[in-house]
């Protein structure tokens, strides 16, 4: 097979920058400097024929385009690393393949994923994302991750949490949009993805203002909505628990936290009996126990501020 491929260093300086969001911080991560990083974005756009970020560059935003293929490059890396390291270890590491909505895979459950690899350095997670009209039932996978609206009957199920849904819009937006009330919102642009139908619509009811709404630009999926939030452009209703980091580091504000709706609740699924039954249990448990550590602070953090308060 004759494959045209760009230089992998080229590769991974793009993945990068379009997650860190920044040159610099991408150099720092792979040990190069900046003009080295520039370069190799250069070098990569020229094999390609076309620009992957906006014309400012000070900013380092992927088009819509270039987020989707980074968001795939990402998989890959990911999945060259875990080859890399069982070739490098004499004892393998047992691959347990986990599949998980895009937004969830990326936002959460992969940032958390090195605390696993920490505990059970037998066990190697290869996780894929999924985006929605895939039909995820035909791949291959030994856990997956679903909503209570995508849940099949055969198979082993536990609940991982609850979403809630909330309007957010970045720092920059909220600092400059005057965003009293509820109704101010209306003013600025509003945010939805095609495939959560609806949600938008429940938290304008919810916030009084059923049936108003300004305008309003379509994504034909979630992470390109927010991606468009995360950089000012407008608000968008996120779901709060699955980007926990994002509010946490103040990447998105919750201008109105006090109205929020609910949202999907997340199950891990698995079928019976299988090679890797023990391997299964181990990541259920440590997913689940997780996932309740971070409800547990969550909550005592809101006390505390109620309290303040």
């Amino acid at each position: 097979m004759n494959r045209k491929l760009p230089p992998l260093k080229s590769i991974a300086a793009f993945e990068s920058v379009a997650r860190l969001g920044s040159v610099t911080k991408a150099a720092n991560e792979l040990f190069v400097t900046h003009g080295a990083i520039s370069k190799q974005i250069a070098a990569l756009e020229d094999w390609l024929g076309r620009p992957l970020f906006e014309a400012n560059r000070k900013q380092m935003r992927p088009l819509p385009e270039a987020v989707t293929w980074a968001r795939t490059l990402g998989e890959v890396l990911d999945t060259l690393n875990i080859s890399a390291a069982q070739m490098r270890d004499d004892r393998q590491a047992r691959v347990l393949r986990i599949i998980a909505p895009s937004t969830m895979a990326t936002r959460w459950l992969i940032p958390r994923s090195w605390h696993f690899s920490e505990q059970h350095g037998d066990i190697a997670l290869q996780v894929r994302h999924t985006d929605s009209g895939e039909d995820w039932r035909d791949m291959p996978f030994d856990v997956a991750i679903r909503t209570d609206q995508d849940l099949p009957v055969p198979m082993q199920s536990q609940k991982i949490f609850s979403e809630q849904l909330t309007l957010a819009v970045s720092p920059r937006l909220a600092a400059k949009a005057n965003l009293w009330r509820p109704a101010d919102i209306l003013r600025q642009r509003l945010f939805a993805s095609q495939t959560r139908h609806g949600e938008l619509e429940q938290w304008l009811a919810a916030a009084g203002l059923a049936g108003q709404a300004g305008a309003i630009t379509s994504f034909p999926h979630f992470y390109l909505a927010l991606e468009a939030t995360l950089a000012g452009g407008g608000a968008l209703i996120c779901p709060r628990r699955t980007l926990t980091d994002q509010f946490r580091r103040g990447d998105l504000v919750e201008p109105w936290p006090q109205i929020r709706v609910a949202g999907p609740t997340f199950f891990v699924i698995w079928r019976k009996n299988t090679s890797l039954q023990k391997d299964v249990e181990i990541f259920v448990q440590w997913l689940t126990r997780m996932a309740e550590n971070e409800a547990q602070r969550a909550a005592a953090a809101s006390e505390q501020l109620h309290a303040v308060l």
